[in-house]
């Protein structure tokens, strides 16, 4: 997906924001797009035991290790 896919265009509603987000690709596969309306509850955490088994498909940034992930699929 190109950086400037979103570019100049107005998200003025959660429609057309989904409707955009759903319509783009990337190498030719389109994302499935959902709209979640729930609250998350804070302080509900994924016990380190149960994380292991997806973090080697996890390619952490040289630049920003704590927050930006990418997720191989497998």
């Amino acid at each position: 997906m190109k950086e400037n896919y979103w570019n100049g265009a107005i998200l003025d509603s959660v429609e057309t924001a989904l409707h955009w987000a759903s319509n783009m690709t990337w190498k030719g596969i389109a994302p499935i797009v959902h709209l979640v309306e729930t609250t998350y509850e804070k302080g509900i955490k994924v016990l380190s035991q149960e994380l292991e088994q997806y973090q080697p498909q996890w390619q952490r940034s040289e630049t920003l290790p704590k927050w930006d992930i990418t997720i191989v699929p497998v």
